[in-house]
């Protein structure tokens, strides 16, 4: 069987319950808290703004030709909620779908479509309201046969995808979050959320927050911190 052409109809979707766990949790959190791992290119961004938050599990689609039969069959393998992540290899020439297609998708129930290539029709996807993420756009669309593969690994923006990994994006950008790991990352997130909320009195009061250990780091590594201000030495008199 020749490479290249390989369809997966299922994939292993997280527990419902689990994805919606992660609504509302910023996308530069969870990449905070999982060490920049899961943290996609910032070259795919948001096609309008603003734009709806995103949370579902991926169903992958790699096309190297920017095949549209090829993203349409991943698309048939689609269910309310996924999220659409296609690998194009960055392609900024040739649209991978335009409005009509995102205007099914949307009554389809998918949650979004975020692309390592190209679209086009912004002003009929904003107008539909369906979160699409890309690296470009384009005004003529890709050659219609082609090879590819549906729901196989991915690479997506410097990030491995896998199908059914939890995906969450926002206007700051993509985050993937392996499913087995999604509990911890969870109570991580929140734990740094009360961090965050914690320190909230400090900065209302416009307190710099941590400089004190700040100052021990420069004192501990051989630098000083001065009282008063600093004069640049003089090299004459017209200086």
């Amino acid at each position: 069987m020749p490479l290249g052409f390989d369809i997966y109809r299922e994939i292993p979707r997280p527990p419902r319950e689990l994805i919606e766990a992660f609504r509302g949790i910023p996308s530069a959190d969870l990449v905070d808290v999982m060490h920049k791992r899961g943290s996609v290119d910032p070259a795919i961004r948001p096609i309008y703004r603003p734009m709806p938050n995103v949370v579902g599990p991926a169903v992958t689609i790699s096309v190297p030709d920017s095949a549209f039969s090829i993203v349409k069959a991943g698309l048939a393998m689609t269910q309310p909620g996924d999220v659409v992540v296609v690998n194009a290899r960055g392609n900024l020439d040739a649209a991978l779908l335009g409005g009509n297609v995102c205007r099914g998708l949307k009554a389809r129930g998918v949650a979004a479509f975020l692309a390592d290539g190209s679209i086009r029709d912004v002003g009929e996807i904003q107008e539909d309201e369906l979160p699409v993420f890309a690296r470009g756009v384009a005004l003529q669309m890709g050659p219609i046969p082609g090879a590819g593969e549906v729901n196989v690994p991915i690479a997506f923006g410097g990030v491995v995808v896998n199908p059914g990994d939890i995906i969450v994006a926002d206007e700051d950008g993509i985050a993937v979050v392996p499913p087995a790991e999604a509990e911890a990352v969870l109570a991580a997130a929140h734990a740094l959320h009360e961090a965050h909320q914690a320190i909230q009195p400090v900065l209302l009061r416009g307190e710099v927050t941590g400089i004190a250990a700040i100052f021990d780091q420069i004192t501990t590594t051989g630098g000083a911190i001065h009282d008063g201000s600093h004069t640049r030495a003089r090299s004459g008199p017209e200086d």
